[in-house]
C-alpha cells in the first residue's frame, strides 16, 4: 500500500471513529443515529468502523443528526491554539474524495470556529440539496458554477463571492466538472449568533 492509500484509509478511518464518539458523547445509540440520519444501522455501523465510504450526501445527514458538519468531522478533534499552514501542495492536508462529486481540501478542518474548504471540481449535474445549522460564503475560483439556494439558481464566474444561511437547500453544479474551483467558508453559527454551538436534530 502507497503512504497516500495508507494516508487515504486513515483518514476514513478517523472518520469513522469521530463519529462514533460524537454519538457517544450524545447518548445517542448506533440505531437511533441511523435513524435521525435516515440511514441503515449496518450502513452507519460501517462507516465508524472505517469499513465504508459514505457519499457527501450521506456525510451531510450524518453530520446534521449529530449537530455538527462533515468537514468538522472529518477534521478530527484537532484543536486549533496555535499558527496553522497548509502548503498548496501538502499531502497531509485532510481531504474528502468521493465519487461523482468535489475533492474537498480541508483546509480549516477540526473544531475551529470556522471552516475552510477548496473544492476542486464540481458535479455536471445538481446533486441532493444540503440544508444544515449555520452561514456559508462561496468564493469562485474558476468559474463559472451555478449555485442554488432556496430553489433560486444564481450564475456565478471567477471572482464572484455569495453568502446565504445553510439552513436554506444549498447545491452546486459547473460545466467544467473538475475544472471548476470553489472556496468555502462556513460557521455552524447562524447569522448574528454567538456563544457554543447548539445541537440539532435532524
Amino acid at each position: 500500500m502507497s503512504d497516500d492509500s495508507a494516508h487515504v484509509l486513515q483518514r476514513w478511518e478517523s472518520l469513522g471513529q469521530a463519529i462514533k464518539e460524537r454519538r457517544h458523547g450524545l447518548s445517542l445509540t448506533l440505531v437511533e443515529a441511523a435513524e435521525l440520519a435516515g440511514l441503515s444501522q449496518p450502513f452507519l455501523s460501517q462507516v465508524e468502523n472505517g469499513r465504508a465510504r459514505p457519499s457527501m450526501g450521506s456525510l451531510y445527514r450524518i453530520a446534521t443528526a449529530l449537530g455538527t458538519t462533515p468537514q468538522a468531522l472529518f477534521g478530527g478533534p484537532e484543536t486549533v491554539t496555535e499558527p496553522h499552514l497548509s502548503r498548496a501542495a501538502d499531502p497531509m492536508v485532510p481531504a474528502i474524495a468521493t465519487d461523482g462529486e468535489s475533492l474537498r481540501r480541508l483546509l480549516l478542518p477540526g473544531d475551529a470556529p470556522f471552516h475552510v474548504i477548496e473544492m476542486v471540481g464540481l458535479a455536471t449535474e445538481f446533486l441532493e440539496p444540503w440544508q444544515h445549522q449555520g452561514f456559508e460564503a462561496l468564493y469562485v475560483l474558476a468559474g463559472p458554477i451555478e449555485v442554488e439556494v432556496d430553489g433560486v439558481c444564481t450564475v456565478m464566474t471567477t471572482g464572484d463571492f455569495l453568502s446565504y444561511p445553510a439552513r436554506l437547500p444549498h447545491r452546486y453544479r459547473s460545466v467544467l466538472g473538475p475544472a471548476a474551483r470553489v472556496l468555502l467558508m462556513e460557521t455552524q453559527h447562524d447569522a448574528g449568533q454567538q456563544g457554543t454551538h447548539s445541537v440539532r436534530q435532524a
